[in-house]
């Protein structure tokens, strides 16, 4: 798994703005490893990924744009919201 710059530092304020961030951030990380074709294909080699949070121990939404080939997955951007439930 392959940080962009600007995932990092959203990555990083979100952890530290939801309790449960690093969760979140665990279990996004879990699934494109092991299945990086879980998201939406968008145009050329860019994906996006939803997973949804829980609001009652503030563990975020988060959307990822990414990218990957054979041997890893490039986390491009990253949008966290409060979870709707």
């Amino acid at each position: 798994m392959v940080q962009d710059r600007e995932f990092s530092v959203d990555m990083d304020r979100a952890i530290k703005e939801f309790a449960r961030g690093e969760m979140a951030y665990n279990a996004l990380e879990w699934a494109l490893a092991h299945d990086p074709q879980i998201g939406t294909h968008r145009k050329g080699r860019f994906w996006i990924y939803s997973q949804s949070g829980d609001k009652t121990v503030r563990k975020p939404d988060l959307t990822v744009l990414y990218s990957f080939t054979d041997d890893e997955v490039t986390l491009h951007a990253v949008v966290t919201r409060t979870a709707a439930k």
